[in-house]
Parts: C-alpha cells; structure tokens; sequence
C-alpha cells in the first residue's frame, strides 16, 4: 500500500462532504425518528425522512470510495513525534470511524426495510457512538493544532506533515 506524505485531493473532499452530511442527518433525524414511528402505525414518510435516507446513502458510498482510496493511494504516516500510544490510539479512532459510517446506513436501510424498531434503536444506540467518535476526532486535532505539527494541515490544505506554511 503506498503511503503518501498528505491526502490527496479526493481525500480531503470526501473527507469534508461526509463530515456536512453526518451534520445534515443529526439535524434531519429527529424527523426521521418522528416519521419512522408513523410509518410503523400506518402513517407515511415525510420529507424529512427521505432527505435523511438520501444522506445516509450519500454516507455510505463516500465511505466506500474513502476506504477504496485509503487502500489503494494510502494515507499520510503519523507525525515523527506522537507517542506511540497516541499513533494507536489514532488508527483505532480512524478505522472505527470507516466501521461506524458504513454500518450506521446499512442498519438505517434495515431499519426502514423491515420496519424493525431494534433495528431502529441501533441506528440510534450508533449514532451516540458516533459523537464520541467525533468528539475524540476533533480533541485530537486540536491536541494537533496546539503542537503545531502539521498533521491538521494535510487534511485541510494537502500540505505534509511538519511543513508549515508550505503547500504541496
């Protein structure tokens, strides 16, 4: 697998439309939620609720076009100058974030298929994961940020790791 001092273009973009539409669909699942339930009584979906079956499906190929990227161009390596544990600690976050978005439509898409509530509490018992996940995601850029190590840079300008003010 090649690895690359910085994200590539496709990267960064992929990187930043999933994270607007994991904000679209916590803004849009409350009604979801709500047409869900009327949809398990009888009732229809409501706009809402195909906005956030849209997004979601709009997720999970981004996700898949990330991870095929990831595979096949590679990602930049950890700073030179994080602590192992925290390299760890990364990755983990990392690919729990590829586990977490592919699964969560996948499980929405069940959920609506089969109008199976524990389908539907598990989307939702995921999307709790979810915030944790982003929570530790930004924690750690900013735990970049404060070192001035560049790492934050190669997700947002293509710029490598520990060439500030540099550009690739």
């Amino acid at each position: 697998m090649p690895f690359r001092d910085h994200y590539g273009q496709t990267q960064i973009s992929l990187h930043w439309l999933v994270v607007a539409l994991v904000f679209l669909q916590f803004v849009s699942g409350e009604g979801m939620a709500r047409a869900f339930e009327s949809v398990r009584e009888g009732g229809s979906w409501t706009g809402d609720a195909v906005v956030h079956g849209w997004f979601g499906s709009m997720i999970l190929v981004a996700m898949l076009l990330r991870f095929y990227l990831r595979l096949n161009r590679g990602v930049p390596p950890p700073s030179e100058t994080e602590p192992p544990m925290i390299q760890r600690i990364s990755r983990g976050t990392h690919w729990a974030f590829y586990a977490v978005l592919v699964a969560m439509p996948l499980i929405g898409l069940t959920a609506v298929l089969t109008r199976s509530a524990l389908a539907g509490q598990v989307h939702v018992a995921t999307s709790w994961l979810l915030l944790a996940l982003i929570a530790a995601h930004v924690a750690g850029a900013f735990w970049h940020l404060v070192r001035q190590d560049g790492v934050v840079a190669r997700i947002v300008y293509r710029q490598r790791a520990g060439a500030a003010g540099r550009q690739s």
